[in-house]
């Protein structure tokens, strides 16, 4: 893109808090005059990090980034785990855009995308599963303290085989026939020998996906091997409180409060139980029913999600459910405008450590000038003044509220 004008490229790049009616609702938080307050970001900031948090998780499926940042080995993972429910957007934003940002063959074609799917681990049921007594949204223990997977592990000879194929039951290709839990764990799975990843949203205390990965790796002892990464990377420094950290910005749609806004339910073990016996008795009547399938959501309805339910127990039309409706249109828009080279792409860093010059060709080719390595003094003087050069192009992206 040569010879574009700074007018030129903030109208290319600027975009109206209006066009996208949730994401536009991000914020962060910031401590001003010794105090916490939050803060709405600037869209065209906040469109930039949800793109690029979701660049670096593809590199990192794919192989080409490490979980700790450096390059990676190339090697992808076989199948990819999100948990529910704030993990599940994810999965769309990584489906939307792994064409995009995947590893290319030798023939320019993207490596296959692995199978995903979903389960619903969250710390403070195992904490309970394990007999750590902790509050409501697992934070703290009885006498106060941060409950940790350090408590998590202390107490792990209390998980049962019956806790472990609870998950395990998930992956069985067919299904169980029977409530045997040592029979469940000896069964084939479609881990079986696979590279796992397990995808939370977005890291609190840790406590959560430690959890599940640690969870996985006992349930799949013949998975080849089982990690657990992030998606989202707050742009604000962690700050302290106290002695606990609060994150400086969530997904928009993390809300512990509410079931809506993610396309899922929660856990209700009644729901599914309810279901496989009335399939059950009609299969007795000689209706034709995957009967092992709803055998295995019954027996797994401790991590297994149901579908958004009203109050009396009934489906919920997800027509109905405008959170969802709003972030799934809102997501879309986001591809679309970045294939329309709307959106403005900073790659994650970590890129710059697998090819830098790979790095700084996504950020020249978008009009945007980077400082030449051999630059005279002369020369970076100047470049230094160019509304265009990288570092004032980023603060305009960032400052920027109108044109």
């Amino acid at each position: 893109m040569e010879n574009v004008s700074i007018e030129e490229m903030k109208k290319r790049y600027y975009h109206n808090p209006e066009e996208y009616p949730l994401l536009r609702q991000q914020t962060h938080k910031l401590m001003r005059d010794g105090r916490m307050t939050s803060e709405v970001i600037p869209i065209n900031e906040n469109l930039i990090h949800y793109v690029q948090d979701t660049a670096l998780l593809i590199s990192i499926i794919d192989g080409t980034v490490a979980i700790d940042g450096n390059p990676g080995g190339g090697i992808p993972y076989d199948h990819v785990v999100y948990l529910d429910k704030s993990a599940r957007p994810v999965s769309w934003l990584v489906n939307l855009f792994w064409d995009e940002f995947a590893a290319k063959n030798s023939s320019g074609v993207s490596v296959k995308r692995p199978k995903h799917s979903y389960i619903n681990i969250d710390r403070s049921p195992w904490f309970r599963n394990v007999g750590i007594s902790v509050s409501d949204d697992g934070r703290q223990k009885d006498n106060g303290e941060l409950a940790t997977y350090g408590d998590f592990l202390n107490h792990i000879q209390n998980l049962t085989p019956r806790h472990l194929s609870e998950i395990r039951a998930l992956y069985i290709p067919d299904g169980i026939e029977k409530e045997d839990a040592d029979w469940i764990n000896q069964q084939d799975t479609i881990l079986t020998g696979k590279r796992v990843l397990i995808i939370d949203e977005v890291s609190r205390t840790g406590s959560t996906l430690n959890i599940a990965t640690c969870l996985f790796q006992k349930a799949f002892p013949d998975a080849h091997s089982i990690e657990g990464s992030y998606f989202w990377h707050p742009s604000e420094p962690i700050l302290m409180m106290g002695n606990e950290k609060v994150l400086t910005s969530l997904p928009v749609w993390y809300d512990p409060n509410t079931l809506t806004g993610r396309g899922i339910g929660s856990l209700d073990p009644d729901y599914y139980n309810n279901k496989y016996e009335y399939f059950r008795k009609e299969a007795e009547k000689g209706k034709k029913v995957n009967l092992r399938k709803l055998h295995t959501y019954a027996y797994s309805s401790g991590v297994f999600s149901t579908p958004l339910l009203t109050e009396d127990g009934s489906l919920w039309d997800l027509s109905e459910e405008k959170k969802t409706r709003e972030l799934m249109a809102d997501l879309k828009k986001l591809y679309t405008q970045y294939k329309e080279h709307r959106i403005f792409f900073e790659p994650p860093m970590e890129w710059a450590d697998v090819d830098y010059d790979f790095f700084e060709k996504k950020i020249t080719e978008q009009g945007v000038l980077m400082m030449p390595e051999f630059a005279t003094s002369e020369e970076r003087t100047e470049l230094q003044k160019n509304p265009l050069y990288y570092p004032n192009w980023k603060k305009w992206i960032k400052e920027s509220a109108i044109i």
